[in-house]
Formats: C-alpha cells, structure tokens, sequence
C-alpha cells in the first residue's frame, strides 16, 4: 500500500461525506483509518511468498498461525515434494556430478482477521483465502560426497480473495463504499523465483547423519488482475533459511525398512516486502520425525512418516504437522 492509494482513501471518504452520500456516522478518526489501511496492506494471506516461506515442509502438511498483535489467525495446507531424478552424471571435472532437480507444490492458505486493533471495524470479521500452484526445475552439483550445490528456478500462481461479514451499520455501509476494493476483493499473481542451496552431508557410524543446508531464494511477483486498486499485490522479498539437521536410524524395523527419527533446527532470515508483511526478519522453527527410512525409490520415495514443527517468531508463532515426504526418482 503506497502513501499515494492512502492519501486516495482518505480523499475519497471526505468527498463522500461532503457529498452527503455516506452518513455522518461514518465520520473517522484520522488514526483509525491509518490502522485500518495498515492492516489491509499487511494481507499475509495475499503473498504468494506465504506458501514457500511458512508452507512446512515437503509432503502433505498442515500448519496453523496466530499473530500477537491482534490474535488474527492463519492456516496452510500444503501438498508437495523436491527430489533428484536418477543416477549421478559425471561432468568431466573430476570428482564433480550432476543430476537434475524436479518439485511441485500445490497449497491452500486461509486466515481470519477480527479487526480487533481497528476500532472502526470492531465486531466484524473477514476471511481470507489463496490457493497457489508452484513447480521448480534445477541441477545438484556434488562437487565432493558431502558437499554440493543446487541452484533451481521456480514459478508460483496463485489466487488471493477475501468475504467480508458486517455485522455494524457502520461497517455496512463501508462494504458497500468500497466493494471490490478494501471488501470482497480477489487477485491473481505469479511469482519468479530464482533459488541456490549449499549442502554438507557428513554420515557417523552408518546409522548417524548430520546435514547442514543453506537455501537462498528471492520471489519477484507480478500482479495479473486485481479487483482493488489499492492492494498492491506486486513486490520482491526473500528468504535466507539456515538449518541443522539430525538423522538417526533406529534398530527396529517395520514393513522391512528401517525406522528413522531425528529433526532439525533452522533459522529464515526474510527481506523485502514478505518482512514488512509479519513484521519481522527472523523465523525459527524446531522439528521433529519418526520416518520409514531407506526406501530405494519404491514409488520414487526415499522416505515416509510423520513431521511435526513448532514455528516461532517475534510476532507470531505457529505449529504444523503431517507427512514428511522425501522423493527419490
């Protein structure tokens, strides 16, 4: 949201009100329609980074959100998966291989906001919604056994809406003001994003591997057809995530392959527009797994069982849970 689209919110409300075409009970506060315009344009929901960036990890997932400041609350469900596809190709360097990258994700967002921080619309409530379809293609490059490196180019759609219930005469007329624009609005984006993983790889006694990965990723979004003028659905950010990762194979066996447990700690440094969105740069979330191990690629998966995360943040916090999915093609 520029200083521009809220200088024009404000015009607009005075031109109406002189005009005599909305009552004088809607008369504001200068500062609770700041408050008001704050929120619209912190639409966490509306960020087609939301999905990559909180999503959980790779299989099918669900994580649940809730924000300090004013309880409002977030939801993602997410289907989807990353793995490399055959046998390593050597590159005529020596020691150097490559195989290709392939992934996918499909994912639903949804959240609720009850205005409780907007005095003019207290007592009325309005959900949010995005579905997103995202694919990535890339190539590892294991420059040793345990190091590599895996840059990948990725594209996300989605559509963003919302439903607005008023429930106040003042919120009413409001709706009807700005249908479309601030109320009951939807939009369509599509998401560039360029990405680099570096990996180092390390296995103890067989049975004992630790893992540490850093991804950067940037998002450049473009904005295809909005119906509000004044939710700027265009932007760049990104995210720098650093994690430790514990993999333990357990002596027990079920359905002849190895169990698995273990986790990992990380921590996602975000910039750009998805920061100013949750109104912080830094999130860390905890991990922990009970996995089939040591699959072989049946059904082009290299393990399956069960995930489940604490996700923490200065201005929110959040859990998910659900299938951990590795692929092996």
């Amino acid at each position: 949201m520029t200083f521009v689209s809220r200088c024009q919110i404000v015009l607009q409300l005075a031109v109406a009100l002189l005009s005599g075409s909305v009552t004088t009970a809607l008369a504001v506060d200068p500062a609770e329609l700041a408050t008001f315009i704050r929120d619209f344009s912190r639409l966490t929901v509306a960020r087609s980074e939301t999905l990559a960036i909180m999503g959980g990890d790779d299989g099918f997932s669900s994580g649940f959100y809730t924000f300090y400041a004013d309880d409002s609350s977030l939801s993602i469900t997410k289907f989807g998966g990353k793995g490399v596809i055959g046998k390593p190709h050597r590159t005529g360097v020596s020691g150097i291989t490559w195989q290709p990258i392939l992934g996918g994700t499909v994912g639903y967002i949804s959240g609720k906001n009850e205005f409780k921080l907007t005095p003019l619309l207290a007592g009325n409530t309005e959900t949010f919604y995005t579905i997103a379809l995202g694919g990535e293609a890339g190539v590892k490059l294991s420059l040793t056994d345990e190091i590599s490196i895996a840059p990948t180019i990725g594209l996300l759609y989605s559509y963003a809406g919302s439903s607005f219930s008023p429930r106040t005469a003042q919120a009413s007329e409001l709706k009807q003001l700005y249908a479309k624009q601030l109320f009951d609005w939807d939009a369509q984006t599509i998401s560039f994003s360029p990405a680099v993983e570096a990996k180092y790889e390390k296995v103890y006694a067989k049975d004992m591997k630790f893992t540490f990965s850093s991804r950067y990723a940037w998002f450049n979004t473009w904005e295809i057809v909005s119906s509000s003028r004044y939710l700027d659905g265009e932007g760049s950010s990104s995210s720098w995530e650093n994690k430790i990762d514990l993999d333990l194979r357990l002596p027990v066996k079920l359905l002849g392959f190895p169990l698995h447990t273990g986790g990992y700690v990380s921590l996602d440094l975000v910039g750009g527009n998805f920061r100013e969105v949750i109104q912080t740069n830094a999130i860390y979330t905890f991990n922990g797994r009970l996995v089939l191990g040591d699959l072989g690629g049946l059904w082009n998966l290299d393990w399956l069982g069960l995930g489940l995360s604490y996700i923490k943040a200065s201005t929110f916090y959040g859990y998910s849970v659900g299938l951990d999915v590795r692929l092996k093609f």
